[in-house]
């Protein structure tokens, strides 16, 4: 089974997030992406253990939020994928 991850957790979609995803047309392994490779982009506090990354392609950014959390059906710690949305950059 192929599975995206950060940092050894898996990545697991909320239900809101999901559709957020789909309607977006991105995937798992763009979310693995903006997590390994984007930037810091919190604008508010955050509760430990939850992260607001940012990446900028095609002149849109990308946010995604996740926050530790432990998966009853997989027996694990996960990333729960909490948003994911895309903007337009500002100039």
């Amino acid at each position: 089974m192929i599975v995206a991850s950060h940092e050894g957790f898996v990545l697991v979609p909320t239900r809101s997030a999901m559709k957020e995803l789909f309607d977006l047309g991105l995937d798992l392994f763009m979310v693995a992406e903006v997590l390994e490779d984007g930037y810091d982009c919190h604008r508010s506090r955050r509760k430990k253990g939850t992260l607001e990354r940012c990446i900028d392609r095609e002149g849109k950014t990308i946010k995604v939020v996740v926050v530790r959390s432990f998966n009853h059906s997989l027996q694990t710690d996960v990333w729960a994928i909490t948003h994911v949305g895309v903007f337009t950059k500002r100039r």
